[in-house]
């Protein structure tokens, strides 16, 4: 008989704790042609990554990003939280995990249909022989091209010069990938290799600006990248959908 096991990352997420001594918090701040700002703060262990917005002090994002990449909404003052990704539900039998594409996966954790989805999806970069610092990291120059011109200029650097493991910047350079699929606004992105991220972003077509201004690699405090287990889930709304005929 096959048993079929059902894996609810929401309950992995509860019960997470990052591993000591594999952490790292990034902070940028984003500004915008009206000089306005705000900042965003990606806390990191392996593959979760917690981002904070200091102006909203109760919410928080909780993504996972390993092989299904769930993203969740945290609401601290109302103990819940809510799913912003479709649920993937992974079978233990080899028909099941061939048929969902569960069974091949990448050395970093994501399977290889969703490499792929990530090499289709990755942005046009032009590397550039300028360097320059940013928060005291020394970084390349690379330019993002749409239809052929330099629509973003990055300045990117490595883990090396960040001073976070190799598994960290993964982690954040597909959250920048993350960022961009649900349309964020916050100009980052990592190289196709995955070995590269933005630590400034500047769009040329409206000069809003994405910088890191720190990066530490204290130890978070426990449990701080997880759902604490009494918060209940909240179903995302479904957009509503008009009846009106378009053609009136």
């Amino acid at each position: 008989m096959k048993h079929a096991l059902a894996i609810t990352f929401a309950a992995l997420i509860l019960s997470f704790n990052a591993p000591a001594g594999a952490d790292a918090t990034l902070t940028y701040e984003l500004t915008s042609a009206g000089d306005s700002k705000t900042v965003k703060q990606f806390s990191m262990a392996r593959f979760f990554v917690r981002i904070d917005d200091p102006a909203e002090k109760d919410q928080y994002l909780l993504f996972q990003a390993g092989k299904f990449f769930p993203l969740f909404s945290v609401d601290q003052a109302n103990n819940t939280y809510t799913r912003l990704t479709s649920t993937v539900t992974p079978y233990m039998s080899p028909q099941s995990r061939e048929h969902h594409g569960a069974d091949q996966t990448d050395e970093q954790g994501g399977s290889k249909q969703q490499a792929e989805t990530r090499q289709k999806q990755a942005a046009i970069l032009k590397p550039t022989k300028k360097n320059r610092k940013v928060a005291g990291i020394e970084c390349r120059v690379v330019e993002e091209l749409a239809d052929g011109k330099p629509v973003i200029e990055h300045c990117m650097a490595n883990s090396a010069r960040l001073g976070v493991t190799n598994r960290e910047l993964i982690t954040m350079a597909r959250t920048f990938e993350m960022a961009r699929s649900k349309n964020f606004g916050w100009l980052g992105t990592g190289t196709e290799d995955e070995e590269f991220i933005s630590v400034q972003s500047k769009d040329l077509r409206d000069n809003r600006v994405l910088t890191l201004t720190t990066v530490s690699t204290k130890p978070l405090p426990q449990g701080y990248l997880r759902i604490p287990r009494e918060y209940k889930e909240v179903k995302a709304e479904k957009p509503a959908v008009s009846t009106k005929d378009p053609a009136k």
